[in-house]
């Protein structure tokens, strides 16, 4: 037993009269983590390409809400009014734009929503479009990609090349080409991880997409439950109303059906076209 207190104390474990030994313990210096405010500031926002966009090719485009110019942009105006007043009562960030078919209308409504509420003060706006099988913004735009959502989906792209910035308030996430899997990626994994860039490093107020129609694909019923909400797009004297109560009632199943855009409406008298 002796030579086992022995070496303990040689150890410096016991003292000589078998005591446990005292030990000066050094304090370990530890740095406090840096709150989330704090990384939110350290971090750098991505450098993206900033854009310049023609007002007269977005008007002949039907995009009136950027420059005002046309009085149909009075009707995007109230539509985001009463837009923004719910997601603002339900506290919701996220809305997806989508159509019964093709031919509705739903990237010029997209566009001019997303133009319209990136005119609001402080209201930073990213719209991005995710009809990864007839994208039509970029073309809308007249802006040529450096690289696709698409591409980015596919782990090709890093995702400050797939967006743009075309106002002060707004940031536009683009597309091109014709994806065949579209389906697929929209339910990737990858797509977390463009919500988290987006959230993270676009800081945005309201995200809008354009979704593809509804009855041409499964990709809109695939990724509605990833946002809060959904607009209805459907065209006077095209979509019937056998498809309007389908894809309604699709989305009403899921909660998340905001209301019904009338789009292409025309004037019996004076025959102007108006939304």
């Amino acid at each position: 037993m002796e030579h086992i207190k022995s070496a303990l104390q040689k150890a410096g474990v016991l003292s000589e009269n078998h005591q446990p030994a005292e030990k000066t313990v050094t304090p370990v210096q530890v740095k406090p983590s840096p709150t989330s405010s704090q990384k939110v500031r350290d971090t750098a926002p991505p450098a993206l390409r900033t854009v310049k966009i023609d007002p007269k090719h977005l008007e002949k485009k039907r995009i009136v809400s950027q420059s005002m110019s046309d009085p149909n942009h009075i009707a995007f105006n109230l539509l985001r009014t009463r837009v923004r007043k719910a997601m603002f009562d339900n506290k919701w960030k996220t809305l997806a734009v989508t159509s019964p078919t093709p031919g509705c209308g739903k990237t010029m409504v997209s566009l001019n929503l997303a133009f319209s509420l990136a005119r609001s003060p402080g209201l930073k706006t990213v719209l991005v479009d995710l009809d990864l099988k007839r994208p039509s913004i970029a073309p809308t735009l007249n802006v040529e990609p450096k690289s696709s959502i698409a591409q980015f989906l596919l782990g090709r792209a890093k995702p400050e090349d797939c967006f743009v910035q075309v106002d002060e308030n707004l940031i536009v996430g683009l597309n091109s080409g014709h994806t065949p899997s579209s389906s697929e990626l929209i339910q990737a994994p990858n797509m977390l991880d463009l919500f988290s860039f987006i959230q993270t490093s676009l800081t945005p107020d309201v995200v809008v997409f354009d979704l593809p129609p509804m009855r041409s694909s499964d990709d809109a019923l695939a990724f509605l439950p990833r946002v809060d909400t959904a607009l209805l797009v459907v065209a006077a004297g095209t979509t019937t109303t056998t498809e309007v109560d389908e894809c309604e009632l699709q989305i009403s199943e899921l909660d998340k059906l905001l209301g019904l855009v009338l789009n292409k409406c025309e004037n019996a008298s004076t025959e102007e076209y108006y939304y």
